[in-house]
């Protein structure tokens, strides 16, 4: 018979044995389920993203897809930004963008740029041609059922697939695309061009020091940034939809959400990951009161002017921050719940609600207090 102090030696050995076990099982299942990596840097400078939780099956083979990266190394970039001005009008009334036709000439005009609007039908053809290798995707982009979103989505997967030059149909083009880049750096340094939106601390709507604007966009093709932000818009949606208990194709978000989810507050974060990724060690600091278009990496940071010079904040406006490039006009038309594809009993009130907002906002100071993008402001028409 064994002894006690053998018993015990025994039990132990066991007890240990099954420990192993269970460490082995499970790490050889999270194999299956790959996180988004975060860069050190970034998670100290300027916080880390939410991760993800409770994923499915279904979404962690999605999101192992979205992991296969497009993003082109810097060697392969053509030289030229592509010569395609991209906007776009979603939702049911694909004449809507007609109203626009003043700005959007503004555009057209632009030289030697092909100008482009996409319509419902339009999007879908480009998704299903462009990401046809990545299913979940198109896939995805089929299970929105919201304007709003998915004109955030839609300007993401352009840049990411063909680039060129992306705006917002209330916008106005006021430069050549081809002068935003510093003629001492010239295009085949530059592979992404991002406007700061807002450097202040006056209004509450703004939950980050910097922000970064998504109303208009310049990339060439494959940009991490853009990879970066389709992956965190399906994340978002994905994991608020399952919070809400509602499907895609049910699921809207409000004001807020949808600034964080798919919007600026999203891009903000994507643009400070990649910079960080690429070694800039860029935080809020850095990008403080800057006045002149500054290369990080292989992204060129405008001041408040370039994009967002129309507004009564940051400095917007004033000469020493930068040349305007483009205008924004605010049509103010995203957060609208029966444009955003939201619930709406009595269109009159939610009008009469915008009206008291906008109102409200400019009485502020600020011409696009309500907005933290008004880029949104097509959006529903989509833009």
């Amino acid at each position: 018979m064994l002894s006690t102090g053998h018993m015990s030696k025994y039990w132990a050995f066991t007890a240990i044995a099954l420990c192993v076990l269970y460490v082995v099982f499970h790490l050889s299942n999270s194999e299956m389920l790959p996180l988004i990596p975060k860069s050190s840097t970034y998670d100290q400078g300027v916080g880390a993203s939410r991760a993800r939780v409770d994923m499915d099956t279904d979404e962690g083979r999605h999101l192992a897809e979205a992991l296969q990266s497009t993003f082109t190394p810097s060697q392969s970039y053509p030289a030229r930004f592509p010569r395609t001005i991209w906007q776009a009008w979603l939702g049911p009334d694909e004449h809507g963008h007609e109203k626009f036709a003043e700005r959007t000439e503004t555009w057209k005009k632009v030289k030697s740029f092909e100008h482009k609007i996409l319509k419902e039908v339009d999007a879908l053809a480009f998704i299903e041609e462009h990401f046809a290798s990545r299913p979940s995707i198109v896939n995805f982009w089929k299970g929105l059922n919201t304007t709003v979103l998915k004109a955030d989505f839609l300007r993401y997967l352009v840049m990411l697939a063909v680039g060129g030059v992306y705006s917002d149909i209330d916008t106005s083009n006021l430069v050549h695309p081809d002068r935003w880049i510093p003629i001492e750096l010239g295009a085949s340094t530059i592979n992404a061009i991002i406007g700061i939106e807002y450097d202040d601390h006056t209004y509450k709507m703004f939950i980050r020091p910097i922000g970064l604007c998504q109303w208009t966009l310049m990339s060439k093709p494959g940009h991490p940034i853009f990879e970066t932000a389709v992956q965190r818009v399906m994340s978002n949606l994905e994991y608020i939809a399952r919070r809400k208990r509602v499907t895609l194709g049910e699921l809207t978000l409000d004001k807020m959400e949808t600034l964080e989810a798919t919007g600026p507050g999203m891009i903000t974060d994507a643009v400070m990951q990649v910079l960080n990724d690429q070694g800039q060690n860029v935080t809020w600091a850095t990008l403080h009161d800057q006045r002149e278009p500054k290369l990080y990496g292989d992204v060129l940071i405008l001041p408040i002017n370039g994009f967002a010079g129309h507004q009564k904040h940051s400095h917007a406006g004033d000469p020493a921050y930068g040349e305007r490039y483009i205008q924004h006009h605010f049509a103010r038309t995203w957060y609208a719940p029966e444009r955003s594809g939201g619930p709406s009993d009595n269109k009159k009130d939610n009008k009469d609600g915008e009206q008291k907002s906008q109102s409200k906002a400019e009485g502020a100071g600020e011409e696009k207090a309500d907005v933290k993008h008004d880029g949104k402001s097509e959006k529903d028409g989509a833009a």
